[in-house]
């Protein structure tokens, strides 16, 4: 919770609108810079649930104290006056996880609220200029239907992000194969990556995790698997 404190002899019209008050003398205003962004950091990260990572896979697990983020989230802290605005909205918009549309990707993405037990989209972002900032992304996969985005809007959309986070779904496990991925495979320069769901054995999916943090402009061979025994490998598509 936020309280915000009037210094005494400002006054308010509500009829006329506010009266703006001298933030010159404002405490919180004159701390250093790197102090402010912490406090901005504290109040406007909300609280997710990272994902362990480790050489075998990148699979949700359990949250524990040190994989949680804090359970304040006090996003109102941006309208108190413009200074606060323009210091935190780049935490708020970069630090936070959007979830891309499910057409137009990171073209329209909206606010991923963490509640308990889910995740609820909020409104999408509109403006160019905040949504160019946001740099972790979380996007739901059906594996049995067909993508509503291309090969090239997926790279456009993703490569270079922060985070990725891909949740994919079949209403039939086993129904269906990875050739939604394959869109994916071309994605580059992602900081980190979790993908979890109906994922097999997870083999392909710890592949493609792994191919979309190397560099921008990194070829990587297709994808393919090999039979126990030394029998010749056979093409995952």
């Amino acid at each position: 919770m936020i309280v915000l404190l009037r210094e005494e002899g400002s006054s308010m019209d509500l009829n006329a609108g506010t009266v703006p008050t001298d933030q010159s003398q404002c405490r919180l205003l004159s701390l250093p810079a790197e102090l402010r962004n912490r406090i901005w950091e504290y109040l406007l990260i909300q609280n997710t649930y990272t994902t362990r990572v480790c050489p075998v896979a990148y699979r949700y697990s359990a949250p524990t104290e040190s994989t949680t983020r804090r359970r304040r989230f006090c996003a109102n802290v941006l309208s108190t006056c413009k200074q606060i605005q323009a210091e935190g909205t780049p935490i708020l918009y970069g630090e936070n996880v959007f979830a891309a549309h499910p057409s137009l990707l990171a073209a329209l993405p909206s606010f991923l609220l963490y509640t308990t037990p889910e995740k609820v989209r909020l409104p999408p972002v509109t403006c160019p200029r905040v949504a160019k900032l946001i740099r972790r992304y979380y996007i739901h996969v059906r594996l049995d239907t067909d993508p509503r985005f291309s090969k090239t809007q997926v790279e456009e959309s993703f490569s270079g992000a922060k985070e990725l986070e891909i949740n994919v779904f079949q209403s039939m496990y086993g129904s269906c194969d990875f050739s939604v991925l394959k869109l994916f495979e071309g994605i580059r320069g992602v900081g980190k990556v979790s993908i979890q769901g109906s994922l097999g054995d997870g083999k392909y999916a710890d592949w493609l995790a792994n191919t979309m943090q190397l560099p921008c402009g990194t070829f990587v061979a297709p994808y393919f698997e090999r039979y126990v025994g030394g029998m010749p490998f056979w093409d995952a598509w």
